[in-house]
């Protein structure tokens, strides 16, 4: 488990970059009137990157879904999305990875998906990506599940990097959603 105090939400959050510049942030819960904003934001983040297929883009519809089933947070700076991110719960869908693992459902009860996380760029810097991981880890223990999955392409190491100092460890590379090529990372979190 991350030594990252996770607070009560929603919360009021000042996050500090390695320059000393300091912002206060709200962490919330997402509710549905997100999901347009997050859909804007994700082709934002997808239309900067230099390798599109870093980021699979989610469909407005997938993310209505996982705002009413799932685990989804957002960081505001007053009425501006700064970050966001999606944890696919221990759940029998298409979208747990556990399918790439051990195609069962019984697996997939047991594996949440660390899904979709972005930081809009004026906001990198401030730790919101490692705090992402450790509340989405905390939210999966209190689901029950026995494991983390995250999914991330193999040429993408700030991401994989991430994923590394969170504690996951590769677990093989698979193509998914014709011709996309992922590495599945996985984390026990008992």
């Amino acid at each position: 488990m991350s030594d990252i105090k996770i607070p009560e939400i929603p919360c009021e959050m000042e996050m500090t970059r390695r320059s000393g510049e300091s912002k206060v942030f709200t962490l919330r819960r997402c509710v549905p009137e997100d999901v347009p904003m997050i859909v804007k934001n994700q082709q934002i983040i997808s239309d900067g990157l230099p390798v599109k297929d870093f980021l699979y883009l989610t469909t407005e519809e997938d993310y209505a879904e996982s705002v009413d089933n799932d685990v989804c947070f957002v960081f505001m700076d007053g009425d501006k999305m700064a970050a966001f991110t999606l944890m696919i719960a221990n759940r029998v869908c298409w979208r747990n990875y556990g399918r790439f693992i051990e195609d069962t459902e019984e697996y997939q009860k047991k594996a949440v998906s660390m899904d979709t996380s972005f930081v809009m760029p004026e906001y990198r810097g401030f730790g919101l990506q490692k705090f992402f991981f450790a509340i989405r880890e905390a939210e999966a223990l209190k689901l029950g599940a026995e494991v983390a999955l995250t999914k991330i392409h193999p040429d993408n190491v700030h991401s994989l990097n991430n994923a590394y100092k969170s504690g996951f460890e590769l677990v093989k590379t698979v193509e998914v959603w014709g011709g996309h090529m992922r590495a599945i990372l996985k984390k026990d979190l008992k």
